[in-house]
């Protein structure tokens, strides 16, 4: 007999860390999961930022947050992370590796060592770092699910933006093979993969480019740009038991754009 469809998508008790959660698509994201019964941590690099979306967040979804400060670029904080959530909440059932960055356009021919380097600490270094510290305690407590956010780009690149989407295609890989190693913890991995949605870094891209939001609306089957709240059900199924037989997959969430 199939589960009750509300039972599936159920995270009463499950402890969640989001991070990059104050904002954008890790804030709807962190919503969402609250909603949903999860305890959710949320990281950002400011911990004053951080307590007040998980205050807002909390009030909201009638749920609780736990706000942490943690720079994703730095292999000691989030380190840290870690031993304080499971000093405070005792396990982690859902990790979703949202935290990101893109500050430039950068052509390839101009990219500089530091630019190079403080991306790939964030986008890549950073993610596989947190979930190697807890896909194996994740393990011990029977099993959890791991969702690295990263883009359409990371299919195929885009001119000025080379260092943003290579560095969300390693994190593609690392996923797959995430997936491979800790399948026998019954640990999950999985990669969402978001098209244009109205956030901060879009906005902020938009400045680059005349004309960015109408050309990127068009690329989409849908021809719009998504508001961050569309974000939360496919997080939801790959957070959930919704999507117990689903790992090392790639989710697109990007109104049909290829």
């Amino acid at each position: 007999m199939a589960k009750n469809t509300e039972k599936l998508f159920d995270l009463t008790d499950k402890v969640a860390v989001v991070t990059g959660g104050t904002r954008g698509l890790g804030r709807a994201m962190a919503e969402g999961l609250v909603a949903a019964g999860a305890v959710v941590v949320v990281t950002g690099r400011k911990q004053d930022a951080a307590d007040a979306a998980a205050a807002e967040i909390a009030a909201a979804g009638e749920g609780r947050c736990l706000a942490v400060a943690c720079h994703m670029g730095d292999w000691e904080q989030i380190a840290a992370l870690v031993d304080r959530v499971y000093a405070e909440l005792g396990r982690v059932d859902v990790l979703v590796n949202n935290a990101g960055i893109n500050p430039a356009f950068m052509p390839v021919a101009e990219i500089t060592s530091e630019f190079f380097d403080k991306l790939y600490a964030v986008n890549v270094k950073g993610p596989m770092r947190l979930a190697a510290l807890i896909a194996p305690r994740m393990g011990e407590a029977g099993g959890g699910s791991i969702v690295n956010v990263i883009t359409v780009g990371a299919y195929e690149g885009g001119p000025g933006i080379a260092t943003y989407s290579s560095s969300k295609a390693a994190l593609l890989n690392f996923t797959k093979v995430m997936a491979l190693e800790w399948a026998e913890l019954e640990v999950r991995v999985n990669a969402l993969a978001p098209g244009p949605f109205m956030t901060d870094m879009m906005k902020g891209a938009a400045g680059n480019w005349e004309g960015f939001f109408d050309a990127t609306a068009s690329a989409t089957l849908q021809k719009r740009i998504a508001d961050p709240s569309e974000i939360v059900g496919a997080t939801l199924f790959l957070a959930s038991d919704a999507s117990t037989f689903v790992t090392g997959e790639d989710l697109r969430v990007a109104g049909g754009m290829r």
